[in-house]
């Protein structure tokens, strides 16, 4: 077994063990890679680590290029993706192997850190490869209109006091919080992937105070309809301005009947205080959460303080 880069050759091997494991059609994923991964964003960004016996690839693991930025430094950051290994080769270590990789080559890849979100059946294996569970994403709800379930679903009025723009601030942000980056390049890759339907967005000002929403419709159970505030980017981590932009956001949403709940995931060990301004907007804390793990490799020194990350649901690739 050799564990290697990816190379173009691989292409229809990777798509064969992607039908594999998820059902999906090899030619429509093949069309996938040329976008995800092949787009001239990501295609000397990020990194994709294979397996192979010979000419036969038997395993693979993608590192996406996601960029976090720190008073005013870009980190050449990555974030865990696809991992997969053909049913024939299981239990023979091979995700470990992948993931080693990338210690042995961290400095001629550059690369400061890597993050993921695991699920259950994979946490396990990061921590075994000395990733750090750093903290977890808390959920908040906030329960707006329960009787939404009976009226119909109006995306054309979300869209119209909340339109689907990759809007960004006027002012410059420096972020003094380690959070994801907002550049256009990297945003206009990631709408790519989206169902634009489902994508909206909120922008508030007062004088050169800025703060956007960026919000996602998820229906659950086919008749509750959620709101999620995916991210959001200010030019201010003043709390009173905080809580006055989220105010602005429900009176906007006032407008709309059909949302049934308006939900967050947020790390709440961060000293930004939006916790308290949540739970002063009347949202709860609920038992779900997501896992959130990081691994330092050249900037060994950074941050595993969990109260300097601003980290929320869209920063997982899947939002």
């Amino acid at each position: 077994m050799e564990i290697g880069l990816y190379e173009d050759w691989m292409k229809p091997q990777v798509a064969k063990l992607f039908c594999l494991q998820y059902g999906v059609n090899e030619d429509n994923f093949s069309k996938l890679i040329d976008n995800f991964y092949e787009h001239p964003f990501q295609k000397d960004k990020c990194i994709r680590i294979v397996a192979k016996e010979g000419k036969t690839i038997i395993g693979f693991q993608s590192f996406i290029y996601w960029p976090y930025e720190y008073n005013n430094k870009t980190y050449n950051s990555f974030q865990s993706g696809n991992s997969l290994v053909h049913p024939n080769h299981r239990g023979k270590g091979i995700f470990q192997k992948l993931l080693n990789y990338l210690d042995l080559h961290c400095k001629e890849l550059e690369i400061d850190f890597l993050i993921g979100f695991p699920i259950d059946a994979s946490i396990g294996s990061l921590l075994r490869n000395n990733w750090q569970n750093i903290f977890n994403l808390q959920w908040y709800v906030k329960i707006w209109n329960p009787f939404s379930i009976f009226l119909p679903l109006n995306k054309k009025k979300i869209n119209t006091h909340f339109p689907n723009k990759n809007l960004f601030p006027k002012n410059k942000v420096i972020e003094p919080f380690i959070k994801l980056s907002n550049t256009k390049d990297f945003s206009e890759w990631r709408s790519i992937h989206n169902d634009e339907k489902n994508y909206f967005s909120f922008y508030f000002q007062n004088g050169e105070n800025e703060m956007i929403l960026k919000l996602k419709l998820n229906i659950r159970k086919k008749i509750i309809k959620e709101l999620i505030i995916g991210d959001f980017i200010t030019t201010n981590y003043d709390t009173i301005f905080i809580d006055e932009a989220f105010s602005a956001f429900f009176n906007e949403l006032k407008k709309i009947k059909c949302i049934s709940i308006v939900s967050l995931a947020i790390n709440d060990n961060n000293i930004s205080n939006l916790k308290s301004i949540l739970l002063n907007q009347r949202f709860r804390k609920i038992k779900k959460q997501i896992y959130f793990c990081f691994k330092p490799l050249l900037d060994k020194e950074l941050i595993s303080e969990k109260d300097k990350w601003i980290v929320l649901r869209g920063d997982i690739d899947t939002w």
